[in-house]
């Protein structure tokens, strides 16, 4: 214990010591060829660990390890300062100073190898550059996928004229796709409550609207429903609503999420044709009721002809009655006529 003593007391003494240049037989090739490699050393494990500082102060965050990288250049910076200690003992043999670093090289060396393997683990998992090129363009290749597919959900829901809603009764507000804010003739992206959805319905299916979600939301299943939108344009558009309403575990609803569809055109077309049918009704009456009742006449009229005696007087009033029935059915068939030439205009 006291050489342990008395060695850190007298680190820089060195009278009991010769230096480099008197111990041995050096010759000046020799004893420069030395000195001036160990400074290059020391001076490039200098500038390294310094480079080392530079990369991980700009890289910050994106390095892994960053304390290993500080333990690396520690190691290299105390290990080139034992070459610049050996260049200097050519003049100053200050060996027990340089024995001293020379037990800090091999300390620090022991650290960082201790923490290197505390690291593998962790380091063995992750990805090599290559590999992480390759989950780089995996990833592009999947993103560029996802891309298209939504482009081409976002034009099946334009040709379809379908969006998607959600309502969050918690927190009390709307979100709306870009075509269900199409839709309701509102602004996409914008913050929607509720108020603000009724204020686009038809004031007249408001009411009607109310109390389909109020059923839905004491009901098991979702009933579809139809509302009609008044834009700013005062454009009215039909609507349909599917969709399933959410609840907590207690069974309480706390959202209604689905679908919104402009089903205008669909609804005009049916109006359409239940106005078709209605005429088409009209004209099968006309055909089966006022039409048959001339035609039955006309044939009662012909059992009442006297074949036997044509010059009978009640042919000729026979005759007359005949001929009009006959002007009242031909204008019952124009009648028809008419109504199917209006038909078949709207039909075409």
């Amino acid at each position: 214990m006291k050489q342990v003593i008395d060695f850190f007391s007298h680190l820089f003494r060195y009278s009991d010591f010769k230096s480099l240049w008197q111990n041995g037989n050096w010759t000046a090739f020799h004893g420069w060829l030395y000195v001036i490699s160990d400074l290059l050393v020391a001076g490039a494990y200098c500038i390294i660990p310094l480079l080392i500082f530079l990369y991980i102060r700009k890289q910050g965050n994106k390095v892994h390890f960053n304390g290993i990288y500080l333990l690396f250049a520690l190691f290299i910076l105390i290990s080139g300062a034992t070459y610049l200690i050996d260049a200097i003992m050519f003049w100053k043999p200050i060996f027990r100073f340089s024995a001293a670093m020379r037990l800090a090289t091999a300390l620090v060396s022991w650290i960082t190898i201790y923490h290197i393997i505390r690291i593998l683990p962790t380091a063995f998992t992750l990805k090599s550059p290559i590999e992480l090129e390759k989950e780089v363009d995996r990833r592009m290749d999947v993103e560029r996928t996802l891309k298209i597919k939504n482009e081409q959900l976002i034009e099946a829901e334009r040709t379809a004229k379908l969006g998607y809603g959600a309502w969050d009764i918690l927190r009390r507000q709307v979100d709306l796709s870009e075509m269900a804010s199409s839709i309701l003739g509102l602004t996409p992206g914008a913050i929607v409550n509720y108020q603000k959805l009724t204020q686009q319905i038809h004031p007249a299916d408001i009411r009607f609207v109310e109390d389909c979600i109020q059923k839905n939301l004491r009901s098991d299943s979702f009933k579809p429903f139809y509302f009609r939108v008044l834009t700013d344009r005062m454009m009215i558009r039909h609507v349909l609503v599917r969709g399933e309403v959410l609840r907590n575990s207690l069974g309480q609803a706390i959202g209604i999420k689905g679908t919104l569809q402009d089903v205008t055109e669909i609804r005009t077309h049916l109006q359409r044709i239940e106005l078709q049918n209605k005429k088409l009704k009209k004209i099968a009456w006309v055909q089966s009721h006022k039409m048959r009742s001339p035609v039955a006449t006309i044939l009662g009229l012909t059992e009442l002809f006297n074949h036997d005696d044509p010059n009978d007087p009640m042919n000729a009033e026979i005759i007359n009655s005949i001929k009009e029935q006959s002007q009242q059915l031909d204008k019952m068939i124009h009648e028809v006529d008419d109504l199917t030439r209006a038909q078949t205009k709207m039909m075409v």
